[in-house]
């Protein structure tokens, strides 16, 4: 009987102090660079209440995330597309979840002096831009849909950041829906080459371009631009409405589901609401269903599981401060059910 108290009072010790439970343990995940100041900050907040855990965030382009993952080199991914049926093979039978964590957005911003924020775009007009079909702001397919508005007789200036190098980002991958040249004789998906315009490292050396040179047109991350404010086009989404990126509109996308699908892989950017803003996805964090059998280490397992659950209960209050958007109620209670049937 005495034994039995000890043992009690041991793992009421390990309870009230739950970092001694992680001792020696490390996790490490891989996220895209659209995800990555999420998962960053969640995971700094994380780690602070579990002092004994290494936890690691590795920012890559959305492929190399995956691969990492697959790969075994990372417990989790955080990305913005989900795994293609190729990938899923790569798992070599191991059950991945798809966790929806926030909403994340891409905005097009530019520097057109004399013309006011929020000029409208489409997303077909835009992959003419980006592929340096249309090269001029006064071009009638950029004018049409902006009448009353005096563009100028400027070429337009492309820039495109470098860790945007994959058809698995947001933005690349919205266009690539949309044009088959985007893939025409593409070896690899990593090996992404814009065709037109100058490559720059990171949202703040599109920033430093953007005030310095006039004409300048940019896809950023919505936390960046709305850190910063830019100014950002509207954007005509699936029912004919042209949108301003915002909270709001980014939640308006998930207003075509009352319940997520059965693994939790909706795009968002074909909502039909009218006030859906169309370059929008989910921040999807890729991890086992069977976490122990994926890693043949308790500790780290249960290490895994924690911070899962830490993220879709008190991790979601950081979302708003981040600009990233929560989940609607009824889709979080939905992920916190999935999350139960995770093994450690």
């Amino acid at each position: 009987m005495k034994q039995f108290h000890f043992s009690i009072l041991i793992l009421s010790a390990l309870s009230l102090f739950p970092e001694t439970v992680f001792a020696g343990v490390s996790l490490k995940g891989a996220a895209s660079s659209l995800s990555a100041p999420l998962y960053l900050s969640l995971a700094g907040d994380f780690q602070r209440s579990r002092q004994d855990l290494k936890l690691k965030i590795e920012v890559k382009n959305p492929s190399d995330a995956v691969n990492q993952f697959l790969g075994r080199g990372a417990e989790f991914a955080a990305v913005d597309t989900p795994l293609t049926d190729l990938e899923e093979k790569k798992s070599f039978g191991r059950q991945v979840l798809h966790l929806p964590a926030a909403i994340e957005g891409v905005v097009v911003t530019y520097n057109l002096p004399g013309v006011p924020n929020g000029i409208k775009l489409t997303l077909p007009v835009l992959s003419k831009i980006f592929m340096g079909t249309i090269k001029r702001w006064n071009d009638t397919a950029i004018t049409e849909l902006n009448p009353g508005t005096q563009f100028p007789p400027m070429d337009i200036l492309v820039i495109h950041r470098e860790d945007q190098s994959s058809l698995r980002d947001l933005f690349p991958s919205a266009l690539a829906r949309l044009d088959p040249q985007w893939t025409a004789k593409r070896e690899k998906e990593k090996n992404l080459k814009w065709p037109v315009g100058r490559s720059v490292k990171g949202d703040g050396k599109v920033v430093e371009k953007l005030r310095r040179w006039p004409g300048v047109i940019a896809a950023v991350d919505f936390s960046f631009a709305a850190e910063n404010k830019l100014p950002t086009a509207q954007l005509r989404n699936t029912a004919g409405h042209f949108v301003a990126p915002s909270p709001r509109s980014l939640l308006a996308a998930t207003e075509d589901w009352v319940n997520l699908s059965g693994d939790f892989r909706i795009v968002l950017g074909r909502s039909r609401s009218p006030e859906a803003y169309p370059l929008c996805t989910f921040s999807w964090l890729l991890v086992y269903e069977d976490e122990f059998k994926a890693t043949h280490d308790h500790p780290k397992a249960r290490a895994m599981f924690d911070f899962i659950q830490w993220i879709f209960n008190d991790g979601q209050k950081n979302l708003a401060g981040l600009s990233f958007v929560p989940l609607p109620d009824s889709f979080l209670a939905q992920v916190r059910e999935k999350i139960k049937d995770i093994k450690y």
